[in-house]
């Protein structure tokens, strides 16, 4: 049976099982559905009924095989997958036995209100996104779902008898933390100073520069530039309400000792589109660097073994569902931090790997 609706409600559980909650029109039902349906809830309109779906692998003649999937779209192992607002297109088989669970074949992304949020932030920029803009288009997107919004009020007495550290040291050990502010600043200084006691401060200046990947506010940029008189081109696809200028402190700073100014190019790093457009940069730098870089550390190293240029990562977050293709030789898929930092150093004999003094994720993986 296939039929349309929109996704109201989506829990993705991993690799193996998904559910989202679909929002259908009973008038069209088996045929084409033409406009969204004008709600205050889903509840509020008889022609409207929601019904709720799995997605689900490693059941018997599963369509969901990882090597012979059929189906348009891949298995949905995060909610990323399945957008709030998103109009789908389903092709469900009968409920389950005992339930009103209805078990997905193969599904297809018709609307999707993420994409469209995105399109629109990037609208009258030759680069970057407007978050601000993205933000307020996808609380619209949910708010036609979802009227009745509510933000929890919390005591401030309740917030004082959290006990943060049982909850951080929670968090670090399953996830990586990024840390406070303070934290953030004297991870750069520190992995600063490792650069340029390692490289030396006239291989890092050579060329164009050090390429600081996902450099976010320039703190690691600003302490090249500090301690060393480095120039770099911070790579971020954020645009900040400073524009093309650092923090204002940062400046200051820069100014003041005399020191070059990093660029920022906003830009989205990867192995593809960002070198048909700027694998000169690449070629010119003196080396690739990323602290914390998230999503593109994979591409970071990869990039520089490519252009046979030094590099030096500090891994973070895995994101085992944002790539499901990372397998280590014996056959387990990379889903912790420990088989993140083997899978990389795999990459190249020539990698070393090396712990810095501070607080967080502090294994550096580098290339000399």
């Amino acid at each position: 049976m296939r039929l349309k609706g929109w996704i109201v409600r989506r829990r993705c559980f991993g690799k193996n099982l998904a559910f989202s909650d679909i929002l259908i029109n009973e008038e069209f039902e088996h045929e084409e559905l033409l406009e969204e349906p004008a709600l205050e809830s889903s509840e509020s309109n008889s022609n409207t009924k929601k019904i709720e779906v799995m997605f689900q692998r490693g059941v018997e003649a599963s369509v969901w095989d990882r090597n012979t999937s059929p189906t348009k779209n891949e298995f949905p192992t995060k909610s990323s997958a399945l957008p709030y607002g998103a109009l789908v297109s389903l092709d469900i088989c009968e409920p389950l036995e005992n339930t009103k669970i209805y078990r997905v074949k193969s599904f297809q992304i018709l609307q999707n209100p993420r994409q469209e949020a995105l399109l629109a932030a990037k609208e009258g920029k030759k680069d970057g996104v407007s978050c601000s803009t993205y933000l307020r288009i996808r609380k619209e997107s949910y708010s036609k779902f979802n009227t009745q919004i509510q933000t929890p009020k919390v005591k401030k007495k309740s917030i004082q008898n959290i006990d943060t550290t049982e909850r951080d040291d929670r968090i670090e050990e399953q996830f990586g933390t990024h840390g406070s502010n303070k934290a953030k600043g004297m991870r750069a200084t520190i992995f600063a100073t490792w650069l340029i006691e390692t490289y030396g401060r006239d291989t890092l200046a050579m060329g164009q520069g050090v390429i600081d990947v996902a450099g976010g506010k320039g703190r690691l940029s600003i302490q090249l530039s500090l301690q060393g008189k480095i120039q770099s081109t911070i790579i971020d696809p954020l645009v900040r309400k400073h524009g093309t200028k650092l923090c204002t402190i940062g400046a200051k700073r820069i100014r003041k000792a005399n020191s070059p100014h990093p660029a920022l190019l906003t830009k989205e790093f990867n192995r593809t589109t960002f070198l048909t457009e700027n694998e000169e940069l690449v070629r010119q730098s003196s080396m690739l660097v990323g602290l914390h870089p998230d999503e593109p550390t994979e591409d970071i190293l990869d990039v520089a073994l490519m252009y046979d240029k030094n590099f030096a990562i500090v891994p973070c977050c895995v994101f085992p569902c944002f790539f499901p293709h990372r397998i280590l030789p014996d056959g387990r898929y990379v889903n912790t931090y420990d088989e993140f930092l083997e899978y990389l150093l795999l990459k190249d004999h020539r990698l070393r790997k090396q712990s810095l003094p501070f607080e967080g994720r502090n294994i550096v993986i580098y290339r000399k």
